[in-house]
């Protein structure tokens, strides 16, 4: 369990092995002055190495995220560009092996910066908003729900198979982005595996973050233990986030949700536009 304290957020992260001897899941939070990127990938566990498929993802959004200039320009292309080069590496190391084995993971990804937070993910690790004792929005598993029954005599029981996930086929997922919200004082953002959610209700994880005197890191080990006590519990992980910033005036959201330009684009259109207006002057 890690936390830390600063002057606009609270952020924090935990993974517990529930009633499992290894944990496949893997868990990211990194930040500079402008930008906050919360990670989570989920390792398959009915293929091999889901744990390294996990790894590869945080490493990947790891990687980038320090090379990369902050604010990030475009937050949607830097984590579509994160599951595209962690799906490849996934798929490079399973090549790699003898003989070659295909490992899998899911992924779940958010970005804060300027007040507003972008998130994407593939498969059925999922990001939660809370505001005010609701959960404002949520993502959608990749997932299809079959009914099934492993003898002739006992009645049918719902398993969802994911429907997308990174390494499984040979090109990149699809990745699902959210729109860009921007965030309220007291807000949360909760990025968890299967392991939790399937483990306690809505309600509980609401009831979890309600008070905003208790550190985020306890409330989230808490959190966390409960699922993790269940009979026959997965692995439990969790990255989690508090927004403690000013609220934003209704004009200045509208500004941050506005789509930004890229200046180098704008001034090759202007350039180009400079080349047609030459080439269509007449000759003297």
């Amino acid at each position: 369990m890690t936390g830390q304290l600063l002057v606009d957020f609270e952020a924090a992260k935990a993974s517990l092995n529930g009633n499992r001897k290894s944990n496949q899941d893997r868990c990211l939070c990194l930040h500079n002055a402008d930008t906050v990127l919360l990670a989570l990938a989920d390792g398959l566990g009915g293929h091999p190495r889901g744990d390294v498929a996990a790894q590869l993802l945080v490493d990947v959004c790891e990687t980038i995220f320090r090379h990369s200039s902050k604010p990030l320009f475009d937050p949607e292309h830097f984590m579509l560009q994160c599951i595209g080069r962690a799906h490849e590496s996934i798929r490079r190391f399973g090549r790699r092996q003898t003989p070659p084995i295909a490992p899998r993971t899911t992924a779940v990804l958010a970005i804060v910066q300027h007040g507003t937070a972008h998130w994407s993910h593939v498969g059925d690790s999922r990001l939660y908003l809370i505001r005010d004792g609701e959960i404002l929005t949520q993502t959608t598993d990749h997932a299809m729900v079959r009914f099934v029954r492993q003898r002739a005599d006992e009645a049918s029981r719902p398993r969802a198979s994911l429907t997308r996930c990174l390494g499984g086929s040979i090109q990149p997922p699809t990745t699902t982005c959210g729109s860009p919200t921007v965030l309220q004082p007291g807000d949360i953002l909760l990025l968890c595996s299967d392991g939790l959610w399937g483990q306690v209700s809505a309600q509980t994880m609401i009831q979890a973050f309600g008070d905003d005197s208790t550190a985020l890191a306890a409330s989230l080990d808490e959190l966390l233990h409960q699922a993790a006590s269940a009979p026959n519990s997965d692995n439990v992980t969790a990255a989690a986030l508090r927004w403690r910033a000013p609220s934003i005036a209704p004009a200045d959201q509208a500004a941050l949700l506005e789509p930004r330009t890229d200046p180098r684009l704008e001034e090759a259109i202007e350039h180009l536009q400079a080349m047609l207006q030459n080439t269509d002057q007449p000759e003297q």
